[in-house]
């Protein structure tokens, strides 16, 4: 008797897609902030011991892990700001988009320039934004974690029904057909792209940045 393969539908791949977000988020907990307030609690079990043996380094020891605190609760903040809802549909997706790039450029002092053809519009479903909007932030993380770039470019283009979204660096690029160690969120980009019936295309070498293509249908027929 044959075994009966598994049927999936769009639910199904909802949900995966859902948990492989829920895996990224306990991996930047678990990197971060998990790991930096673990190294506070060693270093104060130094400084506990410190206090009567050397006063002087006990101090110097407070001053350092006051420092990786305040870097922990920054990383925490940051992991926040990346969760929270976004009022897409109150300002729209280029405007949330530029918003994110002043961010980057706060947090990272990666210069972000942001450009938009006339005819792109935000005049598509909310839900269609957020998650594009969510493709564009996971690309600009990645950028931050693994390209060392100094510069990057976000460009909306509109091909017939088609948002086009590029995202070029200038940093060190990679072999998109191999997957470095912790670029393991591409293979999920991609599949997000699909989700929304689109295509995420990466283009790069080494010494030679990257461009990431964003191409999902989101607008009618006539334009509109």
């Amino acid at each position: 008797m044959e075994t009966e393969l598994p049927i999936y539908d769009q639910t199904d791949y909802g949900i995966k897609l859902i948990e492989e977000e829920r895996r990224r988020i306990a991996r930047d907990l678990h990197d971060g902030p998990a790991q930096a307030l673990t190294n506070v609690s060693m270093r104060l079990d130094v400084i506990q011991r410190l206090l009567t043996t050397d006063p002087e380094m006990a101090m110097q020891e407070m001053i350092r892990t006051n420092s990786r605190i305040v870097a922990a609760v920054n990383d925490i903040r940051r992991l926040i700001y990346d969760l929270r809802p976004i009022a897409i549909d109150e300002v729209g997706l280029i405007p949330a988009t530029q918003e994110l790039g002043r961010k980057f450029e706060r947090d990272w002092h990666v210069a972000v320039e942001v450009r938009s053809a006339a005819e792109v519009s935000s005049n598509f479903a909310p839900a269609k934004q957020v998650a594009l909007y969510r493709l564009i932030q996971e690309l600009l993380n990645n950028v931050k974690k693994h390209a060392e770039a100094h510069r990057v470019q976000i460009d909306f283009a509109k091909q017939g029904t088609n948002i086009v979204i590029s995202i070029s660096d200038d940093g060190k690029g990679f072999d998109p057909t191999i997957i470095p160690a912790g670029h393991y969120g591409i293979t999920g980009m991609k599949e997000r792209a699909q989700f929304l019936n689109g295509t995420l295309e990466i283009n790069s070498s080494s010494g030679q940045g990257s461009l990431c293509v964003i191409s999902v249908p989101v607008y009618k027929e006539d334009g509109a």
